[in-house]
């Protein structure tokens, strides 16, 4: 992940250095984790089954849906490619349902996230380096205009969102520890999170925005009325108010499209391309809304709609891709793989698998996160963390006054 991440920069230039990097980070991945997995299983001849192992078990049915749609689909090789990008919710969930991960410990959970929020963070600092190169050398653009008008970090800005408030889920969670910090991870913590938060505002996302917000209101409503610690929640409200104070004079733009957005939804507005994208989608939803249309004839429906099959455009929303693919039994699947871990989270009160969840939520709502494998990959991963929290003991891992259901 990390070397995927830092590769992302040179994509224009050196695009087979940055597919060799992704390939070999998936494989290390992978590897890594079935090396960890076997050696527990074959440590313990004992080995028997969690509870926590079996929320993995709608990702899998999600995948075995789309691989289902296969009977009723006409175009077999657009179906077999859209389930073989799927592969990854299928096989790392397999891999860990049948495995003992007792023997990872807490810190080694929370040191493979820190590297991941570290290396976003070094991204982002290496995309401003090349900003600021391109700035002092142009006389004809200023800074923001190569901020927001080229492509500063080369890659879907939603998928980067997403990634960009895992990040910022974990730095909370990091924060909101019961145990003593020192002082130097307090700072890290904070840095990190300022970085985050500026490469979030610059990749102008509407729905990472959104997130945003939301990720900042429940800080603040989490510290003040479950923890009681008003005075870190009114710093917390300052900071949010002057961050998103300076964002709007300083990117004016960007909040204009969110207010425009806001303004169309309230008054029922749906002159955005988005709301556009996603009636035709329903169009094809609401003439196969039991088993949809197959997982290779998506495209192939919204053709008509678009007048070619060159023009169409995927749903840009996951819901509505899975309910057009694979009908009802997709779509159940899909929120089970999001409603199960979500109340598992909030009864082991798991802040960032909470947060997490809540988010891609939202996201999902805007994109097919499912779509790509830039999508498939990173959420498999982070499910396969959200597992190893919830088998390590509460005591010892994210463990604060979250509200307990009795």
């Amino acid at each position: 992940m990390a070397a995927m991440l830092i590769a992302i920069p040179f994509d224009s230039g050196v695009s087979l250095l940055f597919s060799a990097l992704w390939i070999l980070s998936v494989i290390l991945k992978n590897t890594i984790l079935k090396r960890w997995s076997f050696f527990g299983w074959h440590q313990d001849k004992n080995f028997h089954y969690s509870k926590n192992h079996y929320f993995l078990i709608p990702i899998m049915c999600y995948w075995f849906v789309y691989l289902l749609s296969l009977l009723w689909t006409e175009n077999m090789t657009t179906g077999w490619g859209e389930v073989g990008e799927l592969a990854w919710l299928f096989v790392l969930p397999l891999t860990c349902v049948c495995t003992d991960f007792r023997q990872f410990s807490e810190k080694l959970v929370r040191i493979m996230l820190w590297s991941f929020v570290l290396t976003m963070s070094v991204l982002f600092v290496l995309l401003l380096s090349i900003v600021v190169v391109k700035a002092c050398g142009s006389a004809e653009h200023s800074f923001l205009w190569f901020m927001m008008n080229e492509d500063f970090y080369h890659i879907h800005h939603s998928y980067m969102a997403l990634y960009i408030l895992t990040g910022l889920a974990f730095l909370y969670s990091e924060l909101a520890r019961k145990d003593k910090h020192d002082v130097w991870q307090i700072v890290l913590a904070i840095v990190c999170a300022c970085c985050l938060v500026l490469f979030l505002l610059c990749i102008n996302s509407r729905a990472g925005l959104l997130c945003l917000i939301f990720l900042m209101a429940f800080c603040w409503v989490h510290q003040c009325f479950v923890r009681k610690k008003y005075r870190f929640a009114l710093i917390c409200m300052v900071i949010a108010s002057l961050v998103v104070v300076g964002s709007h004079f300083a990117l004016p733009d960007y909040f204009r499209r969110l207010s425009v957005t806001i303004e169309q939804v309230a008054h029922g507005d749906k002159s955005d391309s988005r709301f556009e994208i996603m009636g035709k989608a329903w169009m094809v939803v609401k003439d196969n809304m039991l088993l949809g249309v197959g997982a290779g004839d998506r495209m192939d429906e919204l053709a008509p709609y678009y007048g070619s099959l060159e023009d169409a455009y995927c749903p840009h929303n996951q819901y509505l891709d899975v309910w057009m693919a694979t009908g009802i039994p997709g779509l159940l699947s899909l929120l089970a793989m999001l409603i199960v871990p979500l109340v598992m989270a909030w009864r082991k009160r798991n802040i960032f698998s909470f947060l997490f969840l809540l988010m891609l939520m939202v996201n999902l709502l805007f994109e097919s996160m499912l779509e790509r494998q830039m999508g498939v990959v990173f959420i498999a991963v982070i499910y396969i963390y959200m597992l190893l929290f919830f088998q390590l003991d509460s005591k010892s891992i994210i463990n604060t006054k979250f509200p307990k259901n009795e």
